[in-house]
Order: C-alpha cells, then structure tokens, then sequence
C-alpha cells in the first residue's frame, strides 16, 4: 500500500477564478490569492479580498509550513474511490502566512496530534493529484 493516495481536484473545485491556484501546484509551487490593498493572503480563491472587499487581487508564493489545526478520518469510500485508498486522513492546515487551507495527510502521518507542526508535500504528478501534508 501506498503512503501516497493520489487525489485529482474536483472539477467543481476548477475555475478561471482558480486557475493560479492550480497552475501553481502543477509548477510544484504553493500560490494564495493576495489582496494588494490590505496586503493579506486568503483561501479560498475569489475575485475579491474577504477582508476590505478590494478587486485588487494577485498571487504569492507561500511557504508550505503550518499547524494541524484539524483533522478527520474517512472510513467509508463514497465517491468511487477504490478499497485500498480506504481508509485516509483529511486535514485543515493554518499556513504561517495565516491562511488556513484543506488538504490530506500522509498515511504514515495519519493519526498527527492536532498543533503538530507539518509540511506541504506535493504529489508525484501535481498537475493530476492534490498535494498531501506531512509532519515537519
């Protein structure tokens, strides 16, 4: 069994609105939206800042550090995924940049203590699967 699940973006989840996002994990570079009118990053991507409203929004590069802030395990496949992905961990992750952003957590690092300190891991393909978090 893999420690990797590879999982492909909803296509839900893809938009024009988004397209930086992922283009950015696909160069295997973690991107935020960054309003330049009060200077904050934000997620999710959107057309404009949720702080002062500002259109004035571009992209940074963020760092890929942050705290488990919360984590649930799914036990019950229930969107076509194969048995043998069964079962894995669902992770929300406060970035350092102060974002906090979903993601999934390596099998090996599954049952993480919620405050450990993890890392952004990207897949093995980024373009065709979400990057996973690991302990630091």
């Amino acid at each position: 069994m893999s420690d990797h699940v590879p999982v492909a973006p909803a296509d839900c989840a893809m938009s024009a609105v988004s397209e930086p996002f992922w283009q950015g994990l696909a160069a295997g570079r973690l991107v935020l939206p960054f309003c330049a009118a009060c200077r904050r990053p934000f997620f999710f991507p959107r057309r404009w800042c949720p702080t002062c409203w500002s259109a004035d929004v571009t992209w940074t590069d963020a760092g890929g550090g942050g705290t488990l802030y919360a984590r649930c395990q799914v036990d019950v496949p229930f969107d076509g995924r194969p048995a043998e992905e069964i079962p894995y961990s669902v992770a929300l992750v406060d970035l350092d940049e102060g974002v906090r952003i979903p993601g999934r957590l390596r099998r090996a690092d599954a049952a993480l203590p919620i405050g450990e300190r993890v890392v952004l891991d990207f897949a093995p393909d980024p373009a065709a699967a979400l990057p996973v978090w690991r302990r630091a």
